[in-house]
C-alpha cells in the first residue's frame, strides 16, 4: 500500500493523539520560558515572599484560634485548627495559581506584549502556554511548602504524611491554571475578570475549605463534589491529618483527569487568541 502523500509532505503522525495540544509541546522551549520567568522572579523574590508568609499566619489566627475557640466539638473527627488549616493552605496555594494565570498572564499577554515577543522566536504557542502553567504551578508548589511549615508550627499538621500535602495541591493548581489561562485567552477587557473572580470566590465556599461539605443540602453537596477543587482540598486534609476515606480513591483520578482536560483547553485557547 502506498503512503499518504500528505503524511509524506507534512511528516504528520496518524496517531489519534496528534491532534492534542499536548502533542505539540517542545519541552526544551518550555524549560527556556520557565527559566525566563524564574530569572524575573529572583529579582523580586524578597517582596514576593512576604504574601505567602503573612496571609496564612493571620488566617490561622482568625480561623484556627479565633473561630476555633468558639467551636468546642471536633469537625469530622479532627480539631477545627487542623480542619481549617488544610483549607487555608489549599485556598492560598490555589489562589496563587489563579492570580498568576489571570491578571499576571493578561499583563504579559496584552500590556507588556511578552507573549508576542516569545512567539516571534521558534517557540510554539502550546510550549508557551504549558510553560506559563508550569511556572504558575511552580510558584504554588513553593508557597505550599512555606505554608506547610507555618501549619506545622501552629500544630495543625498531625500526621507524618503531611509532607505529601503539596501533591494534591499541585494537581489542583494545574487544574485552576489551565482553566484560568483559558479564561484569560478569551477575554479582551481586564474588567471581565470580575465575573470570573466572583464565581471562583463564591464557589470556593462550597469546596470544604472552611466547613464540611456534608453539612450542605444534598443538591449543593453534589455541586461541591463536581468542583475538582473540593477533591484537592479533601485530599490535602487527609494527608495533613492522616485520616483517609474510601472516597479518596476516586477523588485522585478525578482531579488528575480534570487537570489534564483544562490544561489542554487552556493551551488551545491561547493558540486561538495568539495565532488564529
Amino acid at each position: 500500500m502506498s503512503a499518504d502523500p500528505d503524511q509524506i509532505q507534512t511528516g504528520s503522525d496518524p496517531c489519534i493523539f496528534s491532534s492534542l495540544a499536548f502533542y505539540r509541546i517542545s519541552y526544551g522551549d518550555v524549560v527556556a520560558v520557565w527559566q525566563r520567568n524564574l530569572e524575573i522572579y529572583l529579582r523580586m523574590w524578597k517582596m514576593l515572599l512576604v504574601a505567602p508568609l503573612l496571609e496564612p499566619v493571620f488566617s490561622i489566627f482568625a480561623f484556627g484560634w479565633g473561630v476555633g475557640s468558639l467551636i468546642g466539638a471536633r469537625v469530622t473527627g479532627i480539631t477545627y485548627l487542623s480542619f481549617v488549616g488544610a483549607g487555608v493552605l489549599a485556598f492560598t496555594v490555589i489562589m496563587r495559581a489563579l492570580f498568576e494565570m489571570t491578571y499576571s498572564a493578561y499583563f504579559r499577554m496584552v500590556y507588556q506584549s511578552t507573549y508576542d515577543a516569545i512567539l516571534a522566536t521558534p517557540v510554539e504557542v502550546e510550549s508557551l502556554a504549558f510553560a506559563e502553567i508550569a511556572w504558575s504551578v511552580s510558584k504554588a508548589a513553593f508557597d505550599s511548602v512555606i505554608i506547610l511549615f507555618v501549619l506545622v508550627a501552629f500544630g495543625a499538621a498531625t500526621s507524618p504524611l503531611a509532607a505529601l500535602v503539596p501533591l494534591p495541591l499541585i494537581v489542583g493548581s494545574i487544574f485552576i491554571s489551565g482553566l484560568s489561562l483559558g479564561v484569560t485567552a478569551r477575554i479582551h477587557d481586564i474588567d471581565s475578570f470580575n465575573l470570573y473572580m466572583a464565581i471562583f470566590f463564591s464557589s470556593i465556599f462550597l469546596c470544604g475549605a472552611w466547613f464540611p461539605v456534608e453539612v450542605l443540602p444534598k443538591a449543593l453537596q453534589l455541586l461541591s463534589w463536581a468542583i475538582p477543587l473540593t477533591s484537592a482540598i479533601d485530599l490535602a486534609r487527609a494527608m495533613l491529618t492522616g485520616r483517609f476515606l474510601l472516597r479518596h480513591i476516586y477523588e485522585t483520578p478525578y482531579l488528575i483527569i480534570a487537570a489534564l482536560i483544562f490544561t489542554e483547553w487552556g493551551m488551545r485557547s491561547l493558540r486561538k487568541r495568539m495565532v488564529i
